[in-house]
């Protein structure tokens, strides 16, 4: 097997592990968005310290370089987290999901506003796309009642963030990814440790112990590792638009566990936000 196509492979089980993501925090409603969106991020900083003591590839880049921004980076980190999981609990699985992934949207105007990057024509068109398709999504029938208000709202916002996050990654000069992700985490932990009081959880069940894991390990620390190894091995365009496949797994996922399936308005949007992403991948 050639370089490119293990490093291919390596991004497809990374999306196909972080498509179980927002499954497993709805298995875990016991536990409720708040808890488990601070346990995700510790348990995610914990297990990347391994990396560090036990493989020489990967070196910790110490907590000295631009203080101030990491800190902002790993405040929205958080919010992104929570912002992310409370779309799922009170959307369905598509509608949370495909509202995190209009941060493609965001990533091309947070890369002209800080990166100073041109847009160009055909990013102008693939934005437009994008945009009609997150209307959609956002549509007046499920937009104006009360869950979904809340629910949309907190997708959109955690998207919003997420491009933020990956424009600001690309400021750091010091930091390489892995650190970076640690640093963030760590970093996010104080102010995420307010949402324990909102709903607190005295007792946890075996069950409860083992979606905690999952969610910080295998289908978080576990996939970004892959991912990190595959973009090593293959071109950022191509690698990019299989990372699209992030949307789609947890909508097969949902609709195969729990029975969801989004409406035709939904998939309109969804399809109108990837065709736009995809547009923004392949230009040269």
């Amino acid at each position: 097997m050639n370089k490119e196509r293990l490093g291919l492979i390596e991004i497809l089980f990374a999306s196909f592990l972080f498509g179980f993501l927002p499954i497993m925090v709805k298995l875990g409603n016991n536990l409720g968005a708040y808890n488990l969106s601070f346990y995700r991020i510790l348990i995610s900083a914990i297990s990347l310290l391994p990396l560090f003591l036990l493989f020489k590839k990967f070196k910790l880049i110490p907590f000295k370089y631009e203080k101030g921004k990491l800190v902002l980076f790993g405040a929205i980190h958080g919010f992104i987290i929570l912002g992310y999981f409370l779309a799922i609990e009170y959307l369905s699985i598509a509608s949370a999901v495909i509202l995190l992934y209009s941060s493609s949207i965001w990533i091309v105007l947070f890369s002209n506003l800080i990166l100073k990057e041109k847009i160009t024509n055909r990013t102008i068109f693939a934005l437009i796309v994008s945009f009609i398709g997150l209307i959609l999504i956002l549509s007046p029938t499920n937009f104006f009642l009360k869950e979904s208000l809340f629910g949309s709202i907190a997708g959109l916002l955690a998207g919003i963030g997420f491009g933020l996050v990956y424009v600001l990654s690309k400021t750091f000069k010091k930091y390489d990814k892995v650190s970076l992700t640690f640093w963030q985490n760590l970093i996010a932990i104080p102010f995420v440790i307010p949402l324990l009081f909102i709903n607190p959880i005295l007792t946890f069940s075996t069950k409860d112990i083992w979606i905690i894991l999952l969610i910080g390990v295998v289908f978080t620390t576990l996939p970004f590792i892959l991912v990190y190894k595959g973009f090593e091995k293959v071109k950022a365009q191509k690698g990019g638009v299989i990372i699209l496949l992030d949307i789609i797994f947890p909508i097969l996922l949902a609709f195969i566990i729990f029975s969801e399936f989004p409406t035709v308005i939904e998939t309109v949007g969804g399809l109108l936000i990837i065709l736009g992403s995809f547009i923004v991948f392949n230009q040269k």
